[in-house]
This record gives structure tokens, sequence and C-alpha cells, in this order.
């Protein structure tokens, strides 16, 4: 540990890189000419510094010096202060003092030294609401998962959470891949620590469009709070595409650098205190450190110099965490919320008497949870982000070493990076062990911009703003995707019994069974939008019942090398082409796939390889079935409740797998009843129905 000493400061960052030296160093920058003041080191270690200003505010004696951007010199190394935790600041070493990183894919000539890269990031404020635009563009990202459940919007900072192994690097190296394909951005970053991480392809790194920052093997093996200038260097070389104009796509492959550092300066600012910092002025800075990251993010205004475009900064960030775990336990409602204690191997259960003196905020949400049924048990407050009373959690909390999370604070550092971000991809990592990719939880899973539309409500609905940044095919099918799966997902919505399967509720956990498994793919084959919706399309409809489950899925996953997809480019071409070209699902286009979909089901149920080139006459034979069926369905009676379903004209964009059933195969395909079968009458099989709709009410 470093002795507490004076050590001499550059006031507010450097312009020009100067010989570092220790002692009294002159600003350099243009601005201040005078000798800089004291500041003094209160604890430090080779991740960095503690250091607080002589100058206190308040004191009379003159100003806090020290802010986001200063560099301090210390046994001659420098260091540059990043956040504040109380009354302290923590430096990050920086150029020689920090561990080696490197950048790959060639050089950039226009870069600035790794010290004033960093030093111009910290200083740089973020961009206010009035230099923003809204998201307006979309980034498709090839994985049918994130572009239909949480779609990525240019300018949009996106969280992956996840524990280890479970894909996060992976995904992160998919959508890197995407976007340089594609095109989509003039330069994508990346800053890597794992040495083993998942690699860009060499074709797309020799690009020109591709930088990674990347961790020696040996600087990986340091505490991350070490790496954490090399961090914001990447995170600056991102913010200058940004703001010349250009876009910028910034993967953070860890972001174990920063909440590393941010625990190690809270443990040392706790020491140097003797006493534990108030909760609301901790929770405040945290916020603020965080936010000082994700907040550079956005889509800019264009500038004076260039008025047809603007820069943009997207940003991917990547947290290694075990507290979804927790957050899904509270949701799981079973009761069985708890985890043992360290020491004694029980459940250590809170009663209300142990939080007197709390606020009545704590109290009242803790006296909700008794009223439910629920333990105030250690993994029940970490979840709801509470601290324990201090009598009985002071062992698990001495248990904690310095720089490392305990479980209450993992939780809650978290939850701010969730408030912070635009939105976030949760993965399971018992599925991802199990071998899905991407392990997405569904119910946890969102996007915060770019879903739906914008405007006042008494606007006119041809000016309001469309904003999604969904292809229009995605935003057909996957319009209540999401709250399906995650209603699916909850035991208190599945069915039950040995008549399951001949109930609605049996029929819709098979779709939606189908849904899970279209929504996998494996590593490197990215899909194209109208193919997603195209597959989504089938899967929830009901198209492939008339498979066995298993085979139907096999059909389904696979990304872009699917069975079905298979079928669709070789038989169906002009169905996929359609789709892709309309601004809107039509009704059309929904016929033409039904129709291509049925013939890969005969197909399949004949033995015969469904992605095969089949004879002209085919497709005409099973055109006209729907065509005869079509005109037999009209024919039929319907009720009022008919005639307005029908007469919706956003009916098909919303729900356009119900909007087959009005589409002419009402019983054929996945035997879809049609209304007079609902209303419980027998069908023209002569079987009974039941009168439970095909979608229960409590799905709409």
């Amino acid at each position: 540990m470093l002795s507490r000493c004076s050590v001499s400061i550059t006031c507010h960052g450097i312009v020009a890189r100067t010989p570092w030296a220790a002692g009294r160093v002159v600003l350099s920058r243009r601005r201040l000419s005078s000798a800089s003041p004291l500041a003094e080191v209160v604890r430090g270690s080779e991740a960095g510094l503690l250091v607080q200003s002589t100058h206190q505010p308040g004191s009379g004696s003159g100003q806090d010096h020290l802010g986001a951007g200063s560099v301090v010199t210390h046994g001659g190394n420098p260091y540059v202060c990043v956040f504040r935790v109380d009354r302290y600041w923590f430096a990050a070493p920086l150029g020689t003092a920090a561990p080696a990183a490197r950048w790959l894919g060639g050089p950039d000539r226009e870069a600035p030294s790794e010290e004033v890269e960093v030093v111009s990031c910290l200083e740089r404020p973020t961009p206010t609401q009035k230099q923003r635009v809204p998201l307006s563009e979309g980034i498709t990202t090839g994985l049918i998962s994130v572009d239909t459940l949480s779609p990525l919007g240019r300018g949009q900072s996106m969280l992956v959470c996840g524990p280890r192994g479970a894909g996060k690097s992976t995904l992160a190296r998919e959508v890197l891949e995407q976007v340089l394909t594609s095109k989509l951005v003039d330069r994508a970053l990346r800053f890597r620590m794992d040495p083993s991480a998942p690699l860009v392809s060499a074709c797309l790194q020799s690009s020109g469009a591709f930088s990674e920052l990347a961790a020696t093997p040996e600087a990986a093996m340091q505490a991350p709070a070490a790496l954490l200038a090399s961090f914001f260097a990447a995170v600056g070389a991102a913010e200058r595409v940004r703001d010349s104009g250009g876009h910028a796509l910034l993967v953070l492959d860890t972001i174990a650098p920063l909440t590393g550092a941010w625990n190690l300066a809270h443990s040392w600012a706790e020491e140097a205190l003797g006493r534990p910092i108030e909760p609301d002025v901790l929770g405040a800075q945290r916020r603020a450190c965080f936010s000082a990251l994700l907040e550079r993010a956005a889509c800019l205004k264009p500038t004076s110099e260039d008025k047809t475009r603007g820069g943009s900064l997207t940003m991917l960030v990547l947290a290694e965490t075990e507290a979804m775990r927790a957050v899904s336990t509270v949701s799981a409602s079973s009761g069985a919320l708890g985890i043992k204690a360290a020491a004694g191997g029980q459940v250590v259960a809170y009663s209300l008497d142990d939080f007197k003196g709390r606020r009545e905020k704590e109290v009242s949400r803790l006296r909700h949870l008794v009223g439910r049924g629920i333990s105030l048990t250690d993994a029940t407050l970490a979840a709801v982000g509470i601290a324990a009373p201090e009598s009985q959690s002071q062992s698990s909390a001495a248990a904690a070493a310095p720089g490392q999370w305990n479980r209450a604070e993992e939780v809650a550092a978290m939850r701010e990076l969730q408030s912070l971000s635009d939105g976030q991809v949760i993965l399971d990592g018992a599925a991802a062990a199990a071998g899905d990719f991407p392990a997405l939880v569904s119910g946890a899973t969102f996007s915060r911009f770019g879903l739906g539309g914008s405007g006042k409500s008494d606007a006119q609905p041809e000016a309001r703003q469309h904003r999604d940044v969904r292809a229009p095919a995605l935003q057909a099918v996957a319009a209540h995707l999401r709250l399906q799966l995650a209603l699916e997902r909850d035991a208190g919505f599945r069915p039950g019994g040995q008549s399951a399967g001949q109930d609605a509720d049996g029929v819709h956990s098979a779709r939606m069974a189908a849904v899970r498994a279209s929504l996998l793919q494996p590593p490197r084959t990215p899909m194209q939008t109208e193919e997603m919706a195209a597959v989504l399309l089938s899967a929830c409809s009901g198209a492939l019942d008339a498979l066995p489950a298993d085979e139907a899925a096999r059909c389904l996953r696979g990304g872009s090398g699917g069975l079905l997809l298979q079928h669709l480019r070789e038989a169906a071409p002009k169905v996929l082409q359609r789709i892709a070209e309309e601004k809107e699902l039509s009704v059309e286009a929904a016929r033409e796939l039904e129709v291509a979909v049925r013939l890969f089901v005969a197909l399949r149920k004949a033995g015969a390889p469904a992605a095969a080139a089949a004879p002209a006459e085919v497709p005409a034979v099973a055109a006209a079935e729907v065509e005869v069926e079509a005109e037999e369905w009209a024919s039929r009676p319907r009720g009022p409740h008919w005639r307005r379903r029908a007469s919706t004209t956003s009916r098909a964009r919303v729900h356009p797998w119900r909007s087959w059933t009005m589409l002419g195969s009402a019983t054929s395909c996945g035997q879809r009843r049609s209304p007079v079968a609902r209303s419980g009458r027998t069908s023209s099989a002569g079987t009974a129905t039941s009168r439970r709709p095909a979608s229960p009410s409590r799905w709409r």
C-alpha cells in the first residue's frame, strides 16, 4: 500500500505530450500557465490511486482543482482522474505506468497518443439532449432473436448481461461481422481484455474499417482496474469518429475495468474515512460514473460544416454477472427464496423488527414482500437492492476481499447499468451450456428505443413520426411476440393434464415452442430481415403443426442454413423478395408464403428432400386448393365480431399469424378452426371442438 504523500497534478488534462517527471509539472494547457496545486495520495496500488485535493470545496482555501481528466504524477508515473467517490478521486495509471494494450487492425494515422486520447475523452462532456436526434435507423445484427426482441438502433447503448460462458463475446462477434459485412458503419471498434475471446474473421480485420484494442496476455493477468485508461482510449477513438460526422460501433467486450475500479475506490474511500459512505451519496456518484460512459452513445444533429450528416456512436457493453439470477429468483413468486449462509449452511431469514430505523420507503417495500409470503432472506434483499441488517451480515461483508463485489453491491451496480442503458440482452448460462445460441431470456430482453411510434396523442396519424427501427416485415410479425414468450415461460400459464395437447393452451404452447426453436441459430449464419419474418410467421401461425415437434424445431432452427429457408430460397424465391420490398406485410404475401410452407410440410411428410427443386405444377395445385378453400370460406356465415376483425385494416399487420385464418386455409394447414368451430359446433371432420379460442384472452 502506498503511503500518504503529495504529488503534483496537471489540471484538467494536457494538450501536447510532455516528458513526465517527479515533482512539480508546469501546466501545458494554453489557457493555464502557472504551476499546479498539490494533491494528496490517500491509497494506491498498481491498479490506481485514490487522491484528494489539498484545496477542499467550502474550506475557504481555494477550489477543488481535481476533475475528470486531471493528470497527476506519482513516482514519476502519470495517472488520470476518472471518477469521484465521496471526497476522493480515483486515478488510473496512464502511459508507461499502465499495462500494455495495443491496437490491432491497422493504425489510425490521425489518432493522437494514448495519453491525449484518454484525457480528451474524460474531459469531453456527454452530448446534451439538444445535440441529439431521435433514433430513426436500425442496425441489423443478423441474429433473429436480437433483431426481433431487442432491436439495435443507430446511436443506442445496449447492455449484454450473463454469466461466464453464456455466449456474450460470441454474440458481440456476430454483430461486428454482420455490421462490417453490410457496411452499416464507417468504423467498428472493440476493446478486448480476454485473449480467448472470439476473433473477428481475418478478411474483415484487414478491411480497414475495424480496429481492436486488445490487452496483452501479461496485462490480462493483472487487476482489471489497471486497464481503465486503455478502456477509455477505445471510447475516445469511437467518439472521434462520431464527432467527425461518421457512424461508429463500439463493442466493449467487458466492463470489468470500470466496475473493478469503482469497487476498489469504494473500499479505499471507506477505509480512509473510517465509516461507510452514505447510501444516497454513494448511489448518486455510482450513477454518475456509469452514465459518463453509457451516455456517450448518441446520434447527433448535423454540424454547421456538414448540414447533411450527423455522426453517431452505437455502443454494445458486455457485463459478466450473476446478478440476473437473483432478480429472476424474485420474479418466480414460488416462495422458495433464499441462499445458504456462508458459515452455518442454513437460510437466514430476517423479520421487520431487524430493519428498525430504516427509511420508510424501504420498510414499506419489505412489508409488501412479507404480505405476499416472501421470506426476507439474503437473496431477497440483494435482489430488491436493500442492505441486510449489519448485525447479521458483517461476517459475509467482511469475507469480501477489497476490490471484489459482494452480492448486494453487484445487484445494485447491474441495476444502475440497466436503468442507464437504452436496452438489454439477458443471456441464460444454463441454456448456453445446453448448446443453445443465442440463449436469450425473452422476458428480460428488451429495447427502450426503436419500437412503436412517437408524437403527440392528438396529432394526426399521418403526422406522427414512425420510429420503429426494425424492418417493416419484422414489425408485423414481432408486435406481441416478446409478451407471448414471456407469458409462456411463466409456469402459471403452461397447460397441464393429459388433454393439454387437445386443448387450446396446448396448441398455443406448441406454437410458442416452435417460435423458441426459430430464435436459435448457429454462429456465423446471419439472416436477412425477410427471412426472419418468413420463419417467425411460419412458426407462430401453426403452419408446421402437422409435423412432429422435434422435426418442426429442426426445420426452423439453423439460421440462414435452416431447412425451411433452403426450401423457400429454391422453391419460392419471389416470396422472400416480395416480403423484403413491401412496406407492410400484405395479405397476398402471407398467402404466397403459406402455399410454400404447405408444400414444404407435404414434402417432409412424404419423406422427400424439401430443399429439392419442386416441379412447376405443384405450387399451382397448392395455390388452386387455397383458392377453393377461400371461396368456401367466403360463403360461410360470419357474426358481427368476425366482421369487426375482418374490417380492421391493421389486423394483418399486428397479428399476421392469426390473419392466415382469414386468408382461406381454415382447417387444412395446422388444423386451425373457423369461427363456427370455435363456437363449439362440430367441425367438417365430425369431431367436437373446444369452446375456448385458439389464443386465450389472457394472451391478447
